[in-house]
């Protein structure tokens, strides 16, 4: 029976079947990338993965990654390599764009992709993970790993509300991309033992 790694990277090479994981160490341009951001955004090398096209940069070498770990952070870099594919330019410049209200469009993307994680949290603990996630998911989205994308923790978490109640209530799961997603994170279902 296969793992949720295997069922999401075979979910990802549907889509993009040419992806690459890479260990961002191994290239030079995203070591200095890494050095150049670090005084604001330190764990950049070490905790957070970037997608460019087909290509994910990950903080460690995707074998040394635990399995479930790895299928979870591609999942959600799935999201954005279809906002990407899909949105091409305007995807990219979005991402920079800085709003005059302490805002980014940045978290805009985010948001669709931290939905997947947020899915994750309930298959794995309820409602309680999924508080959690969130509450974890307000300090990245105010904080300085993706240089203050959304102005204010408390702002940030109504920013998110939307997202966690659409997970909660079952909506979420039943929209693309999160459908598939989630889909392959589960698997297939065990046969019906009384038919």
């Amino acid at each position: 029976m296969t793992d949720p790694l295997d069922r999401i990277l075979a979910l990802v090479r549907e889509h993009i079947p040419d992806v690459r994981l890479v260990h961002k160490h191994e290239l030079r341009w995203m070591r200095i990338l890494g050095k150049a951001v670090r005084p604001i955004a330190p764990d950049f090398d070490t905790h957070y993965t970037t997608v460019l096209g087909r290509t994910v940069y990950l903080p460690r070498p995707p074998e040394h990654m635990p399995r479930r770990v790895l299928a979870a952070t591609l999942a959600h870099e799935l999201v954005h390599q279809l906002d990407q594919r899909r949105w091409g330019l305007l995807f990219y410049a979005s991402y920079a764009w800085a709003l005059p209200t302490g805002r980014t469009m940045r978290a805009y993307w985010e948001r669709r992709a931290y939905a997947v994680d947020l899915l994750i949290a309930k298959e794995r603990g309820g409602a309680l993970e999924v508080e959690n996630v969130a509450r974890r998911l307000a300090d990245v989205f105010s904080g300085s790993g993706y240089l203050w994308m959304w102005m204010g923790r408390a702002s940030a978490r109504a920013f998110l509300r939307p997202t966690v109640e659409a997970v909660m209530s079952g909506e979420l799961e039943r929209q693309a991309p999160y459908d598939v997603i989630l889909a392959a994170w589960r698997g297939p279902e065990p046969p019906d033992e009384a038919a």
